[in-house]
């Protein structure tokens, strides 16, 4: 599945020597987070998220959907910013927390605005692509496409499946409730 509106340049990646639970990140409000705190989960969605993209209401009411309907059961979202896609995430941190969180009713975590794709992809970007459909290689991976491209991933925080940013959150359900059913 994925869209053939988005072209996909391939980035030469150096592989993370990290598992997806040793990684830390700055959280939207600049707190070191590790995303071990997380472990313990069944299922889990990384996306990179915007405030400014025609996909964003559409992709945020259904990300805040999913979340409210099976956080319960053991999903997690984690929400990455990103402003590599023509500059649609030009807003600093706290204007973005605010947005979401207003307008939406967000309240899965978000972290510091990372690059998803180019020679400084964040290493938490790098370990997705490079375990999902978007590797090429061992050390090459399809950039991310758009803005809320969306990774599936397993309890263990191994990626299951890499969705294109046309495929709405509500479409990853049946393979969400597999995961959260195992």
């Amino acid at each position: 599945m994925g869209s053939q509106l988005f072209k996909k340049s391939v980035d030469k990646l150096q592989p993370p020597t990290k598992t997806f639970f040793e990684f830390e990140l700055n959280n939207i409000d600049g707190q070191k987070t590790q995303l071990s705190q997380f472990k313990g989960k069944k299922a889990y969605i990384c996306v990179n998220v915007a405030c400014s993209c025609g996909l964003t209401s559409s992709n945020y009411s259904e990300l805040v959907e999913l979340y409210q309907s099976y956080s319960a059961q053991g999903l997690e979202i984690l929400g990455f910013p990103c402003n590599q896609f023509m500059g649609q995430e030009s807003k600093p941190e706290p204007e973005i927390k605010e947005f979401v969180i207003s307008k939406y009713g967000v309240s899965f975590p978000l972290f510091q605005k990372i690059e998803v794709n180019g020679q400084n992809t964040h290493e938490i970007y790098r370990y997705l692509r490079l375990n999902s459909s978007l590797k090429v290689s061992s050390n090459e991976a399809k950039e991310v496409p758009w803005n809320f491209g969306k990774f599936l991933l397993n309890s263990q925080g191994q990626v299951v499946k890499f969705y294109d940013p046309d495929v709405k959150p509500k479409e990853m359900q049946q393979e969400i409730q597999k995961l959260l059913n195992q």
